[in-house]
């Protein structure tokens, strides 16, 4: 194989649908490693160079109010009998809780998730280069391959205690301590001058990832590289793991973690088209999508405890009253990792559409996520293909949902607006549209949903291009949103839906710098619970159409407390991020609250 050629990635390896507890089985520890070994009965075998993302079942409030988000690991080995191993060094207050973990214990987890590393082709050898704990998905390739060579890089003694992992490792230290004093790409040249008819397979820090791509690239050599990004979800749904490519910003998640390196590539932003391209019709695999395949009931609290509490949402029947928040769940990159398991048991009463735009859009560019205080603050920038691309691609995928399908617009002007409700107003496949006005509108200099007089306008001018349902979000950054929601509704509006995230700052510990690549980004998680109550009970009072509620859910109780504030319907937003199938948990804890309920009776209060 030439270095110009690609290799179509084997097919991946689909996760079961929703989160699942798995027991800790082992816990060893490899110098500054720790390994801890579960059982994963209702998983299937992952495929190397795939990952898990990690909690513990008391995970949350710990350091600094973190962890939030779980944690993505790559999978270290699945020895017989459905284990996994994960090997986890203690870098924070997220690792330092899994690094804990004890025999016994309980480990939520949600995969296998991603497309792994491809078999190398043309009498190609094969060789591992990896450093620290990036070393983790190298040990299943190589377990898989039947054995190869091994390049290993650590700082010190105490964490090449971890290339007693893999079987003929050639180490070397930075510090000298122990085998080669120097770099692990040291070793790397040596080897290919000794043998350049390889395939490079890679995962550790990005500068030596960087090095490796860069080596390769002047010999000529193919490698894969298993990069990282900062992930809240796993599955596609935060766009938060974006990196820079040849073809733009791709998801690490759902088009990776492995990405090809190539001969063209100037830099690790540039790497050549993702392993999973080649697999993007994978959703439709038979393997691990099965109802079998389903999280067991002591994942998912309620189940089966009461009835659904259907509810009707401006003339469209729900099944209940619990949906997503825009930009929250991508049904499409979801089905691709989860498979049938989604339709067959999809968590939401309706779909609400990410965000579309009449131009395409990237977003911003990274790092957009940050671990906030018992939340997430995101800058994600609403990237979506465009009004055109979505039509003719998105769209026909998202009516084969079994829900209801609400589409999320956006313009920066109102004839932008227009254009959209336009666009979908002849679409059967649309059962509503709800208009983000948390954007300024370019004319004027103003936020439309900050301003009455600007909602009031957007609405006279696109009320009458259709009949179908107008939902209006609000943003909860305005100076009087209750008269920014009466605008709404005096102008035509069908119902409003809030909170938006609220706008918040994160500071790079080590620079006092802004992290996040838009500067300010969106505030959300229970850190934003109290201001949607409060606002969704102000918001109702103040009107008569029907109120989406969303801010910080994460339990029936919380859906609760929002429904008896005045709201229609509840949507469920970061949540998703930490348990894929939590639409369907909140809503059997919410049925299961209203039926032990007398507050629509005799308004007594419920002791929660």
């Amino acid at each position: 194989m030439s270095a110009n050629q690609t290799v179509s990635a084997p097919g991946r390896v689909l996760a079961p649908f929703g989160r699942r507890v798995a027991r800790v089985q082992e816990r060893r520890v490899y110098g500054a490693y720790v390994v801890v070994r579960c059982a994963d009965p209702d998983g299937p075998r992952p495929q190397a160079g795939q990952f898990y993302m990690l909690a513990t079942t008391d995970w949350g409030g710990g350091e600094g109010e973190r962890p939030f988000l779980p944690r993505a690991f790559s999978v270290l080995r699945s020895p017989a009998g459905h284990g996994l191993e994960f090997l986890i060094e203690d870098v924070g207050p997220g690792t330092h809780r899994l690094c804990e973990l004890a025999a016994g214990e309980d480990l939520l987890l949600v995969g296998p998730l991603g497309a792994g590393f491809a078999v190398p082709r043309d009498g190609r050898r094969a060789l591992l280069v990896g450093g620290g704990v990036g070393i983790a998905p190298l040990a299943i390739w190589q377990d898989e391959l039947g054995g190869a060579p091994a390049l290993l890089g650590f700082r010190d003694a105490a964490r090449a205690e971890g290339a007693r992992l893999l079987a003929d490792a050639r180490v070397s230290t930075d510090d000298g301590s122990v085998g080669h004093h120097g770099l692990v790409t040291d070793l790397l040249c040596e080897e290919l001058d000794r043998d350049g008819h390889a395939t490079v397979y890679a995962c550790g820090p990005p500068a030596m990832l960087e090095s490796v791509r860069a080596l390769c690239q002047e010999r000529g050599t193919p490698a894969q590289l298993a990069l990282e990004s900062g992930m809240a979800c796993g599955f596609g749904a935060c766009f938060g793991c974006v990196v820079p490519t040849r073809i733009g910003y791709v998801r690490l998640c759902v088009d990776g973690p492995v990405l090809w390196s190539s001969p063209s590539a100037s830099s690790i932003a540039h790497l050549a088209e993702p392993n999973a391209r080649a697999v993007a019709g994978a959703a439709s695999s038979p393997k691990a999508n099965s109802i079998a395949h389903l999280a067991k009931p002591n994942a998912r609290a309620g189940a089966g405890s009461a009835k659904p509490m259907p509810v009707d949402l401006c003339g469209i029947e729900l099944a209940h009253p619990i949906i997503n928040a825009s930009g929250t769940f991508d049904a499409i990159a979801a089905r691709r990792v989860f498979g049938d398991a989604l339709i067959e048991s999809f968590p939401f009463a309706a779909f609400v559409s990410k965000t579309v735009t009449v131009a395409p859009r990237e977003g911003n560019p990274p790092p957009r996520l940050w671990e906030a205080p018992a939340g997430l603050i995101n800058s994600i920038g609403l990237p979506n293909k465009g009004l055109e691309r979505y039509l003719a691609e998105d769209l026909p995928q998202l009516a084969a949902l079994p829900v209801p399908l609400i589409v999320n617009v956006m313009g920066f002007t109102a004839q932008e607006v227009a254009e959209l409700v336009s666009a979908f107003s002849g679409r059967d496949e649309v059962a509503a549209l709800e208009l983000n006005v948390s954007c300024p509108n370019v004319e004027t200099g103003l936020v439309m949903g900050a301003d009455p007089d600007e909602i009031s306008a957007l609405l006279q001018r696109v009320r009458p291009l259709t009949d179908k349902p107008l939902i209006v979000k609000l943003t909860p950054n305005a100076n009087d949103v209750v008269a920014v929601a009466r605008a709404a509704q005096d102008a035509g509006a069908s119902a409003v839906s809030l909170i938006n995230t609220i706008r918040g700052m994160a500071l790079d510990p080590r620079t006092g710098r802004p992290w996040l690549g838009g500067t300010t980004g969106g505030v959300s998680g229970p850190a934003v619970r109290a201001v949607a109550l409060a606002q969704v009970h102000a918001v109702a009072a103040g009107i008569d159409i029907p109120i989406v509620a969303m801010g910080g859910v994460q339990r029936g109780v919380d859906a609760f407390d929002l429904i008896r504030a005045g709201a229609t319907v509840v949507a469920v937003g970061t949540e998703s991020f930490r348990d894929p199938a939590v639409g369907a948990r909140i809503s059997e804890e919410l049925a299961t609250l209203a039926a032990k309920s007398e507050v629509s009776r005799n308004g007594t209060t419920l002791n929660c």
